[in-house]
């Protein structure tokens, strides 16, 4: 009988103790999950890794532990610490290979993307969307303005990019040389080629005031003018920094457009993710 009773006794605490350690790590889980729906990232990270301590081979911890990472904006250990969870891209279940190639995309790392796009299980419509996007943020324009009509416009981001693609199309970048022309006959209107009228509108009337008190000195006093030097002094180091003003204001012009348009992009791309 007390036999019994000992088997009994060990048997019922060793199930209570499963029990517990079930119950434990469910409320691990919610923890996790509530960290991460919460915004603490970082948090939820560090939840994630001790869940995965125990439970090695559960996917959805994989793809809970990578994405917490990637939104908190360590992309570089988001991507580095997938690359460790899985031997082969074969192994990559279709929502981490899907999260492994957006963050390659993002990452820049165009590459890696080209080396594992078709390697992983992701529906061919997907993969075209995200061969899109990779072409977007390496610069390809010409390429994404040729696959865009291909695709769905109702997948998320087809139709911001199809705006941004039209854009690059019509933009005519401006020409140094002719901003150069133009303010070395008339000081201050290469800068109004490139939009910015305050300055050169402030170019014109420093060059034509300095010349002009020039003038004024030598006409007064003759070519012995200190006045009339110094004048034209300042006005020749005036006019010399309008022109290469006017060229350093296009080149501006030029990559302004473009930044404007890879941040645009960037952000509609991530919020599509």
């Amino acid at each position: 009988m007390r036999l019994f009773l000992l088997i009994f006794t060990l048997l019922w605490t060793t199930n209570l103790c499963y029990s517990q350690d079930i119950y434990t790590v469910n409320k691990s889980k919610e923890f996790a999950s509530y960290l991460f729906k919460s915004g603490q990232y970082e948090l939820s990270a560090v939840e994630y890794e001790r869940l995965l301590f125990m439970e090695k081979n559960n996917d959805l911890l994989k793809i809970a532990l990578v994405r917490s990472y990637f939104e908190n904006g360590e992309l570089e250990k988001a991507i580095k610490r997938t690359e460790s969870l899985y031997t082969s891209l074969s192994d990559f279940p279709n929502p981490m290979g899907e999260l492994y190639l957006q963050m390659l995309i993002l990452g820049k790392r165009f590459e890696g993307f080209d080396s594992s796009a078709e390697n992983l299980p992701i529906d061919k419509e997907k993969l075209n969307i995200y061969e899109l996007h990779r072409d977007i943020m390496a610069g390809n324009w010409a390429e994404a303005e040729v696959k865009i009509p291909q695709l769905n416009f109702n997948q998320p981001s087809i139709s911001g990019l199809n705006r941004l693609s039209k854009q690059v199309s019509i933009f005519k970048p401006k020409k140094p040389w002719v901003s150069v022309l133009m303010s070395a006959v008339l000081p201050g209107s290469g800068k109004f080629y490139t939009g910015d009228y305050k300055d050169g509108i402030f170019s014109l009337l420093v060059v034509g005031g300095t010349a002009f008190q020039s003038y004024r000195g030598f006409s007064k006093n003759g070519a012995s003018s200190t006045v009339g030097w110094v004048f034209a002094g300042l006005s020749t180091g005036f006019y010399a920094g309008n022109i290469y003003g006017s060229a350093k204001a296009v080149k501006v012009y030029n990559q302004n457009f473009w930044l404007e348009i890879e941040n645009d992009a960037e952000d509609i791309i991530r919020s599509s993710y």
